[in-house]
């Protein structure tokens, strides 16, 4: 990751994202805590390691915290592992995941969406997430996703 994809401006657009998403969500939350003082937990999937989620996502939690009077929001690195514990047991209040992740905590835990990542890559704006499946050039037998069926592949994980 170069310097450049760190978060460090309010008016970084995911800043923005991140507000929105709280702001929807805080009053909810703090009629459950009945805290002045609350802390807000934003799980974020650490898909290169917790030091490098937590020195791009920091900021973000530091200015809501500044602009949110009474909350502290805290970033909690999760792997892929973990993220669904984290959900399940309430260790966190939000969840920053990519869209395999959130079909999977929306259908097992009942966990809603409120925004949408848009990630600037490549002079565009993404707000899809996707794989890719290689073959071997001779196997003229697979071109779609179908005719996987009944076949072995590997992957990084199941």
């Amino acid at each position: 990751m170069s310097g450049k994809d760190t978060i460090k401006k309010p008016g970084n657009p995911v800043r923005v994202i991140c507000l929105l998403l709280v702001l929807l969500c805080v009053p909810g939350v703090s009629a459950a805590a009945g805290s002045d003082d609350e802390v807000v937990r934003i799980g974020v999937l650490a898909k290169r390691g917790p030091r490098l989620c937590l020195d791009m996502w920091s900021p973000t939690a530091r200015y809501l915290s500044g602009a949110i009077h009474g909350k502290t929001f805290v970033i909690v690195p999760t792997d892929f592992e973990h993220i669904y514990d984290y959900v399940e047991k309430g260790k966190v209040d939000f969840v920053l995941a990519n869209s395999s992740f959130y079909v999977e905590l929306e259908e097992w835990y009942d966990v809603d969406r409120i925004a949408t990542l848009r990630n600037r890559r490549l002079e565009g704006v993404y707000t899809k997430f996707g794989g890719v499946i290689f073959c071997r050039a001779h196997r003229d037998d697979i071109k779609t996703l179908r005719d996987l069926k009944g076949k072995t592949f590997m992957a990084v994980k199941e």
